[in-house]
């Protein structure tokens, strides 16, 4: 049972850092990220709102809930790159994402509202990015729930993932609304 929910927790395997600095791998996840909102797009298209309340397991985040939260995180992601790059690293303040998930606008407001941001964030982003040497790749800041610092090139893997991450979410709650004779796509 606790393997089957890990599954669904962890559909492509949980995030593995890569600690060596490898240019070309840097600017792959770079690109994932400048795709990744197009992407998020097409994937709830057409989706109406009880679509977007289905989960992709009993307790997990809603389809609504994870575009939110990729908003949450992605614009927190960007802050603490800029921090990483202007200060000599910092430490960077934690959430709790049930918490943030709690909020009002995280069950209420229209996706597209967070899916606009996510444009513009990544946007950002992603324009930032592109413009960093690889000894700023290897500035650090401190992550304080896992004790340790952080390359700026991993932090960029790890969003990366992130994004694959919950988009199989949505794909698997989806699945269910295609098993409900509702969809086809």
């Amino acid at each position: 049972m606790e393997e089957n929910i890990e599954k669904l927790k962890f559909p492509i395997g949980k995030y593995k850092a890569i600690l060596d600095f490898n240019f070309s791998r840097t600017v792959k996840d770079i690109k994932t990220l400048e795709s990744f909102s197009q992407k998020l797009k097409n994937n709830v298209s057409g989706l109406d709102k009880t679509d977007l309340k289905k989960t992709y397991r009993d307790g997990g985040m809603s389809i609504a809930q994870i575009i939110h939260h990729y908003c949450d995180t992605h614009t927190y992601a960007f802050i603490r790159t800029k921090h990483t790059l202007l200060e000599d690293n910092p430490s960077v303040k934690m959430y709790n994402v049930s918490d943030f998930l709690t909020t009002t606008e995280s069950n209420v407001l229209d996706i597209n509202d967070s899916l606009n941001v996510i444009d513009g964030i990544h946007a950002k982003w992603v324009t930032l990015l592109k413009t960093l040497s690889e000894d700023e790749f290897k500035k650090t800041y401190y992550h304080s729930a896992r004790n340790k610092n952080i390359l700026l090139h991993e932090h960029v893997g790890m969003y990366a993932w992130h994004t694959k991450h919950h988009l199989v979410h949505i794909d698997m709650a989806k699945k269910s609304i295609k098993k409900e004779g509702k969809r086809n796509n």
